[in-house]
């Protein structure tokens, strides 16, 4: 079995959003809460600040058991010594990462019916899925394929599935109505007041 199938609550570093916060604790907080990934996202940072980061949430990651995975960069991830990379349709194709990544985790965001089958096809050992809902957090979002997509999957997906993009405390249970357990949050989670504490309640809707 896959270890990515045990995988409900996926979160990651806080961009954007640690607003003068220490980047490493807010992770904490959310491996307290219950977090199953923690994904290194630093749209902003240079590759070497991405580095300094990777290196306390990898040691983090690895003495708590939480699995890391690297946003966009397979030479980052190699570094790192990361468990996977998370590829987006504009990065490099999935069969050259494998090259690299060997036997280590790649998962592929899909925007349609058409990616989520390439990416199968292609051999991702994940997927995400969306944008479900609205979400600011990219600058130029696909746009939203809504729970349809989510409900076609359900129950004929050879590998797990992740919901991606604007979901949140109040919309999190229609995405387990349309049959799936994992999804991934960023602002909902990170602006929360009390970071553990949101997460343990979205982790205990999606188990």
């Amino acid at each position: 079995m896959s270890v990515f199938e045990r995988v409900r609550l996926y979160c990651f570093s806080p961009g954007p959003f640690a607003r003068g916060r220490d980047p490493v604790e807010m992770v904490k907080a959310q491996i307290r809460g219950g977090a199953d990934v923690v994904q290194l996202r630093e749209k902003a940072m240079t590759k070497r600040e991405r580095l300094e980061l990777g290196l306390g949430l990898r040691a983090l990651t690895r003495e708590t058991g939480v699995l890391f995975i690297v946003n966009d960069d397979v030479d980052l991830a190699l570094i790192l010594d990361a468990d996977g990379v998370h590829l987006g349709q504009e990065d490099i194709p999935l069969d050259h990462a494998r090259t690299l990544m060997k036997e280590r985790i790649i998962g592929v965001s899909t925007h349609s019916w058409d990616q989520i089958q390439k990416a199968l096809s292609g051999g991702a050992d994940y997927i995400g899925v969306g944008p479900v809902f609205e979400t600011r957090t990219k600058e130029d979002p696909e746009p939203r394929v809504g729970l349809e997509l989510l409900s076609r999957l359900g129950g004929q997906c050879p590998v797990p599935y992740v919901a991606i993009g604007g979901i949140k405390g109040s919309n999190i249970r229609s995405v387990v109505a349309a049959g799936c357990h994992r999804a991934a949050v960023i602002s909902d989670i990170l602006l929360a007041p009390d970071i553990e504490a949101h997460c343990r309640t979205l982790r205990s809707i999606l188990a």
